[in-house]
């Protein structure tokens, strides 16, 4: 198996420690944290979005979100909209 290098901000033994928990979790344990990281990115992009434009409604913010996850075509046929917002 090939090995990724430790990202530049991470001390090699602590990413190879951290390699090795995620080897050690369940398929359900590493599902369980890709969805939590997953809430925590739309949490983040939400407020950041919100930080940017603190009028924005409900649905603006969801259709923001879908734009940056799923690209602009997609996002916008799925709302049926042009919107340049």
């Amino acid at each position: 198996m090939v090995h990724s290098p430790a990202p530049a901000d991470t001390d090699v033994e602590v990413f190879r420690r951290q390699v090795d928990r995620w080897r050690e979790m369940t398929p359900a344990q590493r599902a369980e944290l890709a969805d939590h990281l997953s809430v925590d990115v739309v949490k983040m992009a939400s407020a950041g979005i919100r930080r940017d434009r603190p009028d924005i409604s409900a649905d603006e913010l969801a259709r923001e979100l879908a734009r940056r996850r799923y690209g602009r075509a997609f996002a916008d046929a799925a709302w049926n909209s042009t919107d340049p917002t």
